[in-house]
């Protein structure tokens, strides 16, 4: 009968009636809760495994036991231990589940479990926590000492980590430094592992500490081995993957938006241009479009800044052709041979170097002239306020005060002073223009300004040249009422047209039989020539071209009228201002600076100088404004003038040497002693470039 279990065996009638397989098992690192089977497996697996000093961890004491098994009831000991062979190392497991112990046969026996379980109490109550800690720390008694050594080292390491690279680090480093520095301390104090963690969780964590306690212990023992800190795996936003990294997306972007013109540049036009373009051009295909906010960081990152677009912008010109053309090839080979038979002031103390002159040569004084305006409600622009204060300032900037000045290393200002250091002679203009004012500054003025400039340097510097150095402006460039000026003539002879003065043909004339020839620009009676006879009468053919092109000639244009083809002229071309005939025929030279080049004039920093301090005085009239600008114009020293000059001279000789822009601007501020760049300057700039 199948129904019949008495012919079953007794064995497999037990097998048959025990209990089955459980339907979940424990997991994790709980070892004594496994089966015994699994447990006598962990057991010979721990026979194998090697120590850890080849780690750079020390070898603490071994912990012996007696190995035993318990019954699986619940009077199992909290604690279980293992028991190899006499020569390998004795290994204790905790649980907080019920556990028992293996033997090294892996057979249970219950009749010493009780008593074991009673020596396996008393002797750990016997050793204390401070073995507990010992075996943590994987130290001896006889190590302690040496491993304290360690700990003052890394003290001194922590500390002069701290002191010297704190900016470096992050705030998440700076306060692990922190609690090596405790822990270190605590343990040189002699506090054990656990305790000097416990210490440290108490003040920095709210809670009961343990798992923080874990934290600064494993902390510990990493910087023991490897005497860093370990490696910080968050921060996932900044290290996460941009398509911007990629050099191909980030050179089309840049070169997409430098052909935008100057204001046009959007997050949203760099959007569509990387979602339409960049990327269909590239292959690449990304899981989502380019967002625009993330556009917005992209351009960020680009260089590109959202700014308000101010009025009165400077162009910065010093990269035009033609302004570099006249810095390099007529502005500055002028400016070193002028500074060669001029006096130098060097050094920290401005010590006074006189110049080697030949026989026939005067020494030379540079004169810096420059102009400025002073307003009645200049007002210091910055001032210490308490919360919602607001101080009422006059809506206009007031009435004016016109300054014309020169400066040189020699007296500072141009002026003459008797015994007492009375300003006797001054060469500042100073006039008040404006409504019901004085008349705007002009060239006239300016002439009449140079006579008497000319005169007070003769009479201070007698047998002296003098050297004056102008900025480019309309005035200063102003030719005299008779100078050849071709589109202010007719294409015929005689009309209501400006009589000029004669001439002489260039040798420049593309006709070699008409070079050097003298050129008269009337007729006998007096009357002016026209384009057409003039050009004849130089060799040029004319029929056909019509006089002026209207409204002006072309910007590339090349022989589109009389009037464009007569002022290439090299006559028409480089004609002497008024102000260059005067100083010329004084027996002084006269030089200009290039266009955008206001650092090249220190006259430009005295201006600054004197209006900082102008803006500081309560001026309630325009009297006391006036009698402001006098007081700051006379107070700057001596040697601040000549540390201005300096500098100019120090951004000459950087343009010599080919350096531009920052650069300039950082081998200016290095050389802050000198009139001239160094060797060592310029081969530090060389060390970043190369």
């Amino acid at each position: 009968d199948p129904e019949d279990e008495e012919w079953i065996p007794n064995m497999m009638r037990r097998n048959k009636t025990g209990k089955g397989r459980p339907l979940t098992y424990i997991k994790g690192p709980d070892v004594m809760s496994k089966s015994l089977r699994t447990r006598q497996r962990y057991a010979q697996s721990w026979k194998n495994q090697t120590n850890l000093c080849q780690f750079g961890f020390m070898q603490g004491t071994k912990r012996t036991r007696s190995a035993s098994v318990e019954s699986e009831s619940d009077s199992c000991c909290g604690a279980a231990s293992v028991k190899s062979e006499p020569d390998s190392r004795a290994i204790s497991v905790e649980s907080e589940s019920d556990s028992c112990a293996i033997s090294d046969e892996g057979t249970p026996d219950n009749e010493e479990g009780e008593g074991h379980e009673s020596e396996d109490s008393e002797q750990l109550d016997g050793e204390g926590a401070e073995g507990l800690d010992e075996e943590v720390a994987g130290t001896t008694p006889a190590t302690v000492e040496a491993e304290l050594e360690a700990w003052e080292e890394e003290l001194e390491g922590i500390k002069n980590d701290l002191r010297k690279h704190s900016k470096m680090f992050s705030l998440s480093q700076i306060n692990q430094l922190l609690i090596l520095s405790n822990f270190a301390t605590l343990r040189l104090k002699g506090l054990s592992w656990i305790k000097a963690s416990e210490d440290i969780a108490k003040q920095w964590h709210e809670g009961n500490g343990s798992w923080f306690a874990r934290c600064v212990r494993s902390l510990a023992c990493h910087y023991q081995v490897f005497e860093q800190l370990p490696r910080e795996n968050r921060g996932g936003v900044k290290n996460a993957h941009s398509w911007l990294s990629d050099e191909n997306v980030k050179k089309s972007a840049r070169e997409y938006l430098l052909s935008l013109p100057s204001g046009k540049v959007t997050p949203r036009a760099l959007r569509d241009q990387v979602n339409s373009v960049i990327f269909p051009e590239l292959g690449i295909t990304p899981k989502k479009p380019l967002h625009e906010k993330t556009a917005r960081r992209w351009l960020i990152k680009l260089g590109w800044r959202h700014s308000t677009i101010r009025k009165g912008i400077y162009m910065d010109g010093h990269k035009c052709l033609d302004v570099i053309n006249y810095r390099r090839e007529v502005f500055l080979p002028a400016m070193a041979a002028y500074e060669a038979r001029m006096v130098h002031y060097e050094g920290p103390d401005l010590e006074r170097i006189e110049p080697v002159l030949q026989d026939s040569e005067k020494e030379i004084i540079p004169n810096f002239h420059d102009e400025s305006v002073f307003h009645h409600n200049d007002m210091s622009r910055s001032a210490w306020l308490q919360r919602d204060e607001h101080p009422l300032h006059k809506k206009g900037r007031g009435r004016a005060i016109h300054v014309s000045d020169f400066i040189n290393p020699e007296s500072g200002r141009l002026i003459i002073c008797d015994r007492d250091g009375t300003i006797t002679r001054d060469a500042c203009k100073i006039i008040y223009p404006g409504a019901n004012g004085d008349q705007w500054w002009d060239c006239n003025q300016l002439l009449v300004q140079m006579k008497d400039a000319i005169a007070i340097l003769e009479a201070a510097h007698p047998g002296k040249q003098a050297l004056y150095i102008f900025d480019q402006s309309s005035a200063h460039a102003s030719l005299p009422p008779d100078a050849l000026k071709a589109f202010e003539m007719n294409k015929s002879d005689g009309g209501k047209q400006r009589v000029q003065h004669d001439t002489v043909i260039p040798q420049s004339n593309p006709f070699a039989e008409f070079r050097g020839q003298a050129q008269k620009m009337t007729l006998p009676n007096g009357q002016p020539k026209g384009l057409q006879r003039v050009l004849g009468e130089r060799g040029f053919n004319v029929s056909g071209l019509k006089a002026k092109c209207s409204p002006v000639c072309p910007f590339e244009s090349q022989n589109c009228c009389m009037a464009w083809l007569l002022s290439q002229q090299d006559d028409f071309i480089n004609q002497p201002s008024m102000l260059e005939t005067l100083l010329k025929a004084s027996g002084h030279e006269c030089i200009f600076l290039p266009k955008f080049h206001c650092e090249l004039n220190p006259i430009e920093m005295y201006w600054g100088w004197c209006k900082y301090r102008y803006r500081e005085e309560g001026k309630k009239t325009f009297q006391d404004a006036k009698n402001a600008a006098i007081k700051y114009l006379n107070a700057c020293p001596l040697d601040v003038i000549r540390r201005f000059i300096n500098r100019s001279w120090r951004f000459m000789s950087a343009y010599r040497l080919g350096l531009t822009g920052k650069a300039a601007d950082w081998v200016v501020q290095k050389q802050k002693q000198h009139r001239q760049v160094s060797q060592r300057a310029m081969m530090a700039i060389n060390a970043v470039l190369n």
